[in-house]
């Protein structure tokens, strides 16, 4: 979700924190029933009290306070670390990976009894999509999260109340870093997950990415990386209006046609194939000028290698 590179220029522009910007709501529309169902069940708030949750970080025991205001208060302190879109609109409240066409298929692989098969969520925000994962099922020891910002996973244990019994490995990591903490991994994990991370960077550092992907996903047929980010009706270059921390003032928006083409070239400069799959879509909360860029669209994901 958050950008794994340098952050030097967020902190350079501090018109880049302003809340005056269409991805900044001042509240959440709603939560998902998927969310509300999580936090009651995994992080254990009773039913009665799921909008009146208490955290730790409240200075007073007896103080509650709305959910949707604590979500909000856990939010201003992520938007105050980086401003991207995600934050502002509270997409880490989706568990956007449950909504994938293929989950189901791949909770089941990743449950299969003494497997072990793993998976990394490259770019995870709050890792919230791990949680879902370990809720459903899949043993939280093989599975990995990567975020640029060590307070968006700290802050993660604030949200999930699980600091004492979460096994996934959640670490930092500059996706762009060489002899990194990404390097540890290459060749073990059997799926990648990445959610609004791809969109926030252009042509060539996809490009970069896909590779570093490729690297770390197990070297044989069936390895799978899926997820979802902004898409455009044509995959084009368009100006990065939300601009967190990148070095271009631009990014890739693709269509079907462009997001197969970068995995073709990936596979091509790797030695690998994979077969793609993307949909766009109106229903990811982007309207066809969404952010006042014309034709932006959901795209949801999947690249599995079959050479």
């Amino acid at each position: 979700m958050s950008s794994t590179t340098s952050q030097n220029d967020s902190r350079a522009h501090v018109d880049h924190y302003s809340k005056d910007v269409p991805w900044y709501d001042k509240e959440p529309e709603n939560f998902s029933p998927a969310c509300r169902e999580l936090l009651q069940n995994y992080s254990h708030i009773p039913p009665g009290e799921v909008t009146s949750h208490v955290l730790e970080m409240v200075p007073s025991p007896e103080f509650t306070v709305n959910f949707a205001k604590l979500t909000c208060a856990q939010r201003e302190r992520a938007w105050a670390i980086s401003p991207y879109p995600c934050i502002g609109r509270f997409r880490f409240l989706d568990l956007s990976i449950s909504l994938q066409p293929s989950y189901h298929r791949i909770l089941s692989f990743l449950k299969e009894p003494q497997s072990h098969h793993t998976l990394l969520d490259l770019g995870c925000c709050f890792a919230q999509d791990v949680r879902k994962l370990v809720h459903d099922g899949v043993p939280s020891e093989n599975l990995y999260a990567c975020d640029l910002e060590q307070s968006f996973l700290d802050l993660s244990y604030d949200l999930f109340k699980d600091e004492n019994t979460m096994k996934a490995h959640l670490f930092t990591t500059n996706v762009f870093a060489e002899d990194g903490p990404l390097d540890k991994l290459q060749g073990k994990m059997d799926v990648v997950y990445t959610a609004s991370f791809l969109h926030l960077f252009g042509w060539d550092d996809q490009l970069k990415i896909c590779k570093r992907i490729i690297k770390t996903l197990k070297p044989r047929k069936g390895s799978t990386v899926f997820g979802r980010q902004m898409g455009n009706l044509k995959g084009q270059e368009v100006p990065n209006k939300s601009v967190v921390g990148q070095d271009s003032s631009f990014i890739w928006l693709h269509d079907v046609e462009s997001f197969t083409r970068l995995w073709d070239t990936a596979g091509r400069e790797t030695g690998t194939k994979w077969k793609t799959w993307g949909a766009l879509n109106d229903a990811e909360g982007m309207g066809t000028n969404h952010w006042g860029e014309k034709g932006v669209q959901g795209l949801r994901f999947e690249a599995v290698r079959v050479e």
